[in-house]
């Protein structure tokens, strides 16, 4: 199988083929590989002219909706004038807030296309971590549905857009806002290293970082992909690939269940610029649901899941699964999260469709590797190989010096998709980039052959169905309680989620609380994602290590145990 992957991968970087590349120096002066045949556009503008080949074709089914590509395309260039027309220039941050739906989509494509910079906020965040995305992106314009605008009144620097209202609004409508533009798209001069997105990422630190990348960033990404797909679909073992033909020669028919939230970069990059490149359907849902993707599978014909491990496990363990005729799905991707190896082989097992993996981060625009087909069911435990052509990952120790195979240290990764920075943070940014460009992921792995494996996370993170959760903001947020002396926040396993929100409180003398009482005090300073579903209170001071730092180990253990 090895060599069959690596005479495929030969073959696909060729001269002259579409994944040739070479060694290009960035304007950091850090050389990476790219990809340098003249089809591989530069901007994402240019890259939003690939829906075109097929402009009458279904692209977008939402709830009752239906779109076409052009359709989308078409409102997509008059929010892209109507942005202009309101002051919008080259290089100004553009916020979207809102709820996966075809404005979303709509919005992030007219951003980028017309030089902006799309800032995608959490749609989970409390009014005042939404304030905060605002002001420290420097947003113009914030393009948010209703829900997210409330608690926001009194901000008046960012001038507010409203999508779908239910009733009358002080809000600018956000189909007046674009309606009377012209839907050809702006003539603006974007070149491949314009700043293209920011996407906020939580951290060690407990404040969101805002990632900021380049065109040539997420551009890089996705034409990896379809690169590792298109081995993947021609190699014995199939599955794990997004391409291919019918048995008579003819192009796959194939659609997405857009099931992640759009401001992760696994649902705006996987999920949503993907099938612009591969001509893929994208059904979307406003909110999970097992049951309700189950129908929609059904009715769409659904090709490829691509989501948190979670959302496929609940397909396969769903008790109605049966009544449904999923017979379609050939891809069942995950990212955000590892996919325990049991899952794997009962997904094998049970489903015609092939399980896959992903391992990326924000700050790499989800580059990183990938697992699939008869690979992944050989090493379920592993998050796959760097993706081709242009990733490199190595492993390092304390020290900073790599490792060899089979030796647990830090994951870095080198690869064109790496962020630009952490927008307005050089600090932060110094501690993760060297000068040779390569990220400190944070987490800890090592490698079997060509195949990573994740074992843990240098990074106090608790991630939760996908969703990256600072424990040091958590226990800021309990420190305010009057009557807490000590916190420790700590992940907890989960079948359903991965991990939960666990805390140990040591609260002042005599003082007596219940775990409810902390989670009401919480409501409203943290997102509902964030609060702890497990709070134990102890009498005696926690559990400290020689440094003084608490002891999370032990912690863990103490919760695993009960």
């Amino acid at each position: 199988m090895a060599d069959q992957y690596e005479e495929l991968l030969k073959a696909h970087t060729a001269p002259g083929e579409l994944f040739e590349f070479k060694e290009v120096k960035h304007n950091n002066g850090v050389t990476y590989r790219e990809f340098t045949n003249p089809s591989v556009p530069s901007t994402l503008r240019a890259y939003l002219d690939f829906g075109l080949m097929h402009p009458d074709k279904d692209w977008l089914v939402y709830e009752d909706e239906r779109y076409t590509y052009k359709e989308i395309f078409n409102k997509s260039a008059q929010t892209a004038n109507a942005l202009i027309a309101a002051g919008v220039q080259k290089g100004d941050r553009v916020a979207i807030c809102m709820m996966n739906n075809p404005e979303y989509i709509i919005s992030f494509m007219a951003i980028t296309g017309m030089g902006a910079v799309v800032v995608p906020l959490n749609s989970w965040w409390v009014p005042t971590e939404v304030s905060y995305g605002l002001e420290h992106s420097d947003a113009k314009i914030l393009i948010a549905d209703e829900k997210r605008l409330k608690g926001l009144e009194n901000n008046s620097e960012v001038r507010k857009i409203i999508v779908r209202p239910e009733a009358d609004t002080e809000y600018e409508d956000f189909k007046n806002f674009m309606n009377d533009q012209s839907a050809d798209w702006p003539e603006v001069d974007i070149s491949k290293d314009d700043n293209a997105t920011i996407f906020y990422t939580s951290g060690s630190t407990g404040f969101p970082k805002g990632v900021l990348s380049t065109h040539r960033n997420v551009l890089a990404t996705l034409f990896s992909w379809t690169c590792f797909s298109s081995i993947r679909s021609q190699m014995s073992d199939s599955g794990g690939g997004l391409m291919g033909e019918n048995p008579d020669g003819s192009a796959k028919e194939i659609s997405i269940l857009h099931c992640v939230p759009l401001f992760h970069v696994t649902g705006s990059h996987a999920a949503f610029l993907m099938s612009i490149l591969i001509g893929r359907k994208i059904v979307m849902m406003k909110k999970w649901d097992a049951t309700e993707a189950l129908k929609l599978i059904e009715q769409e014909r659904v090709t490829n899941i691509t989501g948190v491990p979670t959302q496929t496990w609940e397909l396969l363990s769903h008790p109605e699964r049966e009544k449904y005729d999923i017979s379609s799905l050939e891809d069942l991707g995950g990212g955000g999260a590892a996919r325990p190896a049991e899952h794997v082989k009962l997904m094998d097992e049970q489903l015609e469709a092939k399980p896959s993996i992903g391992y990326g981060l924000s700050e790499t625009n989800a580059l990183g590797t990938l697992n699939g087909g008869g690979e992944y069911i050989e090493y379920p435990s592993s998050c796959g190989r760097a993706v081709p052509p242009l990733t490199d990952i190595k492993i390092i120790d304390a020290d900073g010096k790599s490792l060899k195979e089979g030796d647990v240290g830090e994951i870095l990764i080198k690869c064109p998709g790496n962020m630009v920075g952490y927008w307005k943070n050089p600090e932060a940014t110094a501690e993760v980039l060297d000068d040779d460009g390569w990220f400190k992921s944070g987490d800890l792995g090592y490698f079997d052959g060509p195949f990573l494996h994740i074992v843990d996370r240098v990074k106090d993170l608790v991630i939760r169905g996908g969703e990256n959760i600072s424990c040091i903001e958590v226990e800021a947020a309990i420190y305010e309680h009057a009557d807490v002396l000590e916190v420790c926040v700590i992940g907890i396993p989960d079948e359903r989620l991965g991990e939960q929100v666990g805390a140990a409180i040591h609260l002042k003398p005599e003082i007596q609380l219940q775990p409810e009482d902390i989670q009401i005090f919480l409501d409203g300073k943290l997102a509902k994602f964030k609060i702890p579903v497990d709070i134990r209170f102890y009498q005696d001071p926690l559990p400290k290590i020689a440094s003084g730092k608490f002891d999370k180990p032990q912690l863990r253990e103490i919760f695993n145990q009960d």
